[in-house]
């Protein structure tokens, strides 16, 4: 009887690059352009923060007596200092934009992209964030083995 041998590893698909982890992928809209990184484990940054946050909530997270208006507002702050590399708003127009560095504050003015203009962006905009999280979570954005096949179909 022969003995099957695997040519290759079959777990490589489950690889993150890690360039694409240091460089990010952007979250476009016609009004923000987030370049994002990774929110997973090969987030080292990522998973020590979220786990401090969470830490001094854990009974209230066993008893279901976290808010979801509190939890997200925490998760907020973590993606703000360990998740966005970078952030971008349409000054332009949808059919000619023209990008500029900043967050719109609730009045459409630009300021610069800090820690607390994000949190802020991201609790005005519920859906704005729950976009950028699918994004940073979207495994497939990072993964080694798609980047390989899609540069062998270039």
């Amino acid at each position: 009887m022969e003995e099957n041998t695997v040519k290759k590893n079959p777990y490589a698909k489950y690889h993150v690059d890690e360039n694409a982890v240091k460089v990010g992928v952007i979250y476009q809209d016609e009004d923000n352009r987030v370049r994002v990184t990774y929110a997973g484990e090969e987030n080292s940054r990522y998973t020590k923060m979220l786990k401090l946050k969470l830490k001094p909530l854990e009974t209230r997270i066993r008893n279901d007596n976290l808010p979801d208006k509190e939890f997200y507002r925490l998760l907020a702050e973590v993606y703000a200092a360990t998740v966005v590399l970078g952030w971008e708003v349409n000054v332009g127009t949808e059919e000619k934009p023209f990008w500029q560095e900043g967050v719109f504050d609730v009045e459409g003015t630009v300021i610069q992209a800090n820690e607390f203009a994000i949190i802020q962006a991201f609790t005005l905009g519920e859906r704005l964030f729950q976009d950028v999280i699918k994004v940073a979570t979207n495994f497939n954005l990072f993964r080694q083995c798609q980047k390989e096949e899609d540069g062998k179909n270039l």
